[in-house]
């Protein structure tokens, strides 16, 4: 089916890959060596009719325990290749958010602060328009590189990505996003660009539970509200558990693995938030975290 330099492996555990560490297996799993190998990959998938699902640094997705009987294409370990060019950042899609945003400070390059507190790569950034501490991804960014239905390659510029609060043109969508360009902006003050950096990070790890199995955010927080954490926390869900899936007693918004938790223990745990915390307040909760 697959001709490809890359190592191509059977059955692979996706709880190992996941930072919820929880789901079944894939049928066929792929480390891409090139953008070539992932057009080649999606295209021998259309032809087969094999469904595909492209994996960052999977710390925003719940795998379900039945796991997925298609192609995990792993972009997250196999595109990184980082250029600073007289007029952009050129970012292949599997570099991880905090080393881009560590990377361009000590280049003096500011906008990338705020991805120091992100444990994502930059395909996922784009999909989710991932954000914190009052910034997100569609600031910076200038045109965004994708392989279409069609296995062609495209460029889009920032204006016609229909960025929203964590969401964007690609979100459910069959483009594969390879790389992405982003503002070059060399900034005044290049201690400055690196205090918030570190800034960033530590606000991240003093807010938010860390060395846990999590997704992160469970639920959608727009600057304008309604806040997740407070309400589900004004619910007195602080602790709650169904089997091993907790939400956690550090932030309300987040869920935690306590080692022993399946997906569906996930599953049902944020029915729950979401009917409990309707009951009380009259509001219905968006997930963030994507389902496979």
């Amino acid at each position: 089916m697959f001709s490809l330099a890359s190592k191509i492996e059977l059955d692979y555990p996706l709880h190992k890959l996941t930072s919820m560490k929880v789901g079944g297996q894939c049928t066929y799993y792929i480390v891409p060596n090139s953008i070539d190998e992932v057009v080649e990959v999606k295209r021998n998938c259309r032809l087969s009719n094999t469904p595909i699902f492209v994996l960052g640094n999977g710390s925003n997705i719940i795998v379900n325990d039945r796991g997925f009987d298609g192609v995990v294409l792993h972009i997250g370990k196999g595109l990184k290749e980082i250029q600073v060019n007289e007029d952009h950042v050129y970012a292949e899609a599997g570099v991880a958010l905090p080393l881009l945003s560590n990377l361009m400070a000590k280049y003096g390059i500011g906008g990338f602060e705020f991805y120091a507190g992100i444990p994502g790569t930059i395909g996922g950034a784009v999909v989710m328009n991932a954000g914190c501490i009052g910034h997100d991804t569609s600031e910076i960014v200038k045109s965004i590189i994708y392989i279409d239905e069609n296995e062609e390659l495209q460029e889009v510029e920032v204006h016609d990505a229909n960025f929203h609060f964590r969401s964007s043109r690609f979100h459910g969508q069959a483009d594969i996003i390879v790389a992405v360009k982003f503002h070059l902006r060399y900034a005044d003050d290049i201690q400055l660009v690196q205090q918030k950096t570190k800034m960033a990070a530590d606000i991240r790890k003093g807010k938010f539970p860390i060395n846990v199995a999590t997704v992160g955010s469970t639920f959608k927080s727009p600057p304008e509200g309604p806040h997740p954490g407070r309400l589900i926390e004004e619910a007195g869900l602080k602790g709650y558990k169904i089997g091993g899936a907790e939400i956690s007693h550090v932030h309300a918004n987040w869920i935690i693995n306590d080692g022993s938790a399946t997906a569906d223990d996930i599953r049902r745990l944020i029915i729950f938030i979401k009917e409990s915390v309707y009951i009380k307040f009259n509001i219905l909760l968006e997930e963030e975290a994507i389902y496979v």
